[in-house]
């Protein structure tokens, strides 16, 4: 068992290659992810880093937020976290759309879902978005699936939030893209190399808020995790089905 959702620290290790059954912790920091997650449109939509840094220099001076309500969230990858995403967005009133990997066609009023679209509608989803939310976990197909060309069909008014993991999106052509004012903006959980560097000019962008890898990292995190491990364990002592077996060849 893993106490993470992916797969990824697994490589090499001989473990997705052996006969081992391998359970992760899928559905354990949903929630707090999707919270993390509705915190990144609420900053962005409301100005906060421009109203934090006005307040640092004692400057009082409106900022003309925007609202949630009305506008379209488009979920990649309609997993436990995406759920939760789509649940909690719909509490503000947002239309949410979702691709989903089995999905075969579009399919309409699903699971608390406006639309949902196969993945090969990927494009078609993130031109439609306000908030494009990715939430996928990240294997060879996922990498880098968000790119230069996702990015510039993506409204200039949009903004790209990450918080499964940052080998997902093609990071220099996001870069490229914020410089550009090709999409209004960012939230960040998760980078292609963490700790992000000193260097990267992600820290720099005035349309970026960044947090480290931190959405799912609750005080609790550990006590859930381990409520759920003894679930697991005893369904294993009394032979019975597990929860959360993995594909270990699709990693997830």
């Amino acid at each position: 068992h893993t106490f993470s959702t992916g797969l990824e620290h697994l490589d090499g290790t001989g473990v997705l290659d052996s006969s081992f059954i391998v359970t992760n912790a899928r559905g354990v920091p949903a929630i707090p992810i999707a919270e993390h997650t509705i915190m990144f449109m609420l900053m962005l939509t409301k100005n906060m880093l421009t109203v934090m840094e006005n307040q640092r220099k004692k400057i009082s001076k409106r900022t003309q937020p925007s609202s949630l309500e009305g506008k379209t969230v488009g979920v990649v990858g309609l997993g436990s976290i995406g759920s939760e995403v789509a649940r909690l967005a719909r509490a503000f009133r947002m239309r949410v759309l979702a691709t989903r990997r089995s999905a075969t066609s579009r399919q309409e009023g699903v699971d608390g879902v406006d639309i949902v679209y196969p993945p090969r509608e990927l494009k078609t989803l993130i031109a439609e978005s306000d908030f494009v939310v990715v939430a996928l976990p990240v294997t060879p197909e996922t990498r880098k699936i968000i790119g230069e060309a996702e990015l510039k069909v993506m409204k200039p008014t949009a903004y790209l939030i990450n918080v499964s993991r940052g080998a997902i999106v093609d990071e220099a052509a996001l870069i490229a893209a914020l410089r550009q004012g090709q999409i209004a903006g960012a939230g960040l959980d998760v980078t292609e190399t963490e700790p992000l560097p000193p260097e990267s000019p992600l820290w720099d962008l005035p349309n970026v808020i960044l947090t480290a890898h931190e959405s799912g990292a609750t005080a609790d995190y550990n006590d859930r995790g381990a409520k759920f491990f003894y679930g697991n364990l005893k369904r294993y002592l009394d032979g019975q089905q597990l929860l959360n077996v993995v594909d270990k060849t699709k990693g997830y």
